[in-house]
């Protein structure tokens, strides 16, 4: 189904099993916290499964506990991955045999090929495809969230957000939220100065290229003909450094790596193997040096007028190559 017939449905949700995926974030996740408030508003019957803590025994053990008080059990699984068809129809046959056993699968991808057909009407299953929003649909769920947080920004900074950030909701609720610990009142020129758009330039693949000294050349042509703002890539390598630096002690400290204690909530697989990478692979010495180059080019960014800022964007970018 699609969401228009998923919210019809929610007043009178009676699925044992459902599978939320497709193209924007925001939807699975909003979406599977609403069923999950209707099926079980006790949140200590919920069982929530991060990726690669996915663990089929553990995940079917839960669903098959019984209650002499009839407690619900929930299972949610967050999964950038489709699971294994076996398992998925064991798991949503356990629910559909057991009164009190729930199952929220977050599939954040595009595809659920070949496993669609396991969520069948016949088991009390179904599944739901969601869609990039439209401009008009994105900016009400942004100027909602915007009175809720006692945000104020007007309906043309909103679109102007999102715009920038190819309608990606939850990457704009996101920045928003960041943005207003600074300040309660937001513009379009803040969304400029403070947020760097990440959909013109894959400026975060930029950065582990970087630091993995691959050839920048190109990406630096890129970020000529595309005209992106050389403050903006400079920002945006401080935060990404800055959270590879928390990875780097967290590891020195515990000699493991755990991104949910990190971040508060839990990476992909895939990229969460990606900064333990880059943040064993960097020294101490190297977060220091770089930093250093970093602000200094800020300053000279932000202060000094008569400057060719790509120059020494590029130059800067180098130099931190360079160093590594």
């Amino acid at each position: 189904m699609y969401k228009s017939a998923l919210d019809k449905l929610l007043p009178n949700y009676n699925l044992k099993s459902i599978l939320l995926y497709g193209e924007e974030p925001y939807f699975i996740e909003s979406y599977s916290k609403k069923i999950a408030n209707i099926v079980s508003p006790n949140k200590e019957n919920r069982l929530i499964l991060y990726f690669d803590e996915y663990d089929f025994k553990e995940a079917k053990s839960y669903l098959q506990e019984s209650s002499l008080f009839g407690d619900i059990n929930l299972l949610i699984i967050k999964h950038d991955k489709n699971l294994s068809k076996k398992e998925l129809d064991s798991l949503i046959d356990i629910c559909n045999k057991n009164q009190n056993s729930f199952f929220i699968y977050e599939l954040y991808s595009n595809s659920a090929k070949n496993i669609t057909k396991s969520f069948s009407k016949k088991k009390k299953a179904d599944f739901v495809r969601f869609f990039k929003p439209n401009l008009y649909e994105a900016t009400n769920i942004v100027k909602e969230f915007a009175k809720k947080r006692d945000i104020h920004i007007d309906e043309y900074s909103i679109n102007h957000l999102l715009l920038s950030l190819d309608l990606n909701i939850k990457m704009a609720i996101n920045e928003l939220e960041k943005i207003s610990i600074v300040n309660k009142n937001i513009n379009k020129e803040d969304i400029d100065r403070l947020i760097y758009p990440l959909n013109s330039l894959n400026l975060e693949k930029f950065y582990v290229g970087l630091l993995n000294k691959k050839p920048i050349l190109k990406i630096l042509k890129q970020i000529e003909d595309e005209e992106i703002n050389e403050t903006r890539v400079i920002l945006g390598l401080e935060n990404f450094l800055r959270q590879l630096f928390l990875f780097h002690s967290y590891i020195k400290i515990n000699g493991n790596f755990n991104s949910k204690e990190v971040l508060g909530y839990k990476l992909p697989p895939s990229i969460e193997k990606e900064r333990v990478s880059l943040a064993i692979k960097l020294k101490q010495k190297n977060f220091l040096e770089i930093f250093k180059v970093l602000q200094d080019s800020e300053l000279k960014l932000k202060t000094i007028s008569n400057i060719d800022k790509k120059a020494l964007l590029f130059s800067r970018l180098i130099k931190i190559q360079a160093l590594l």
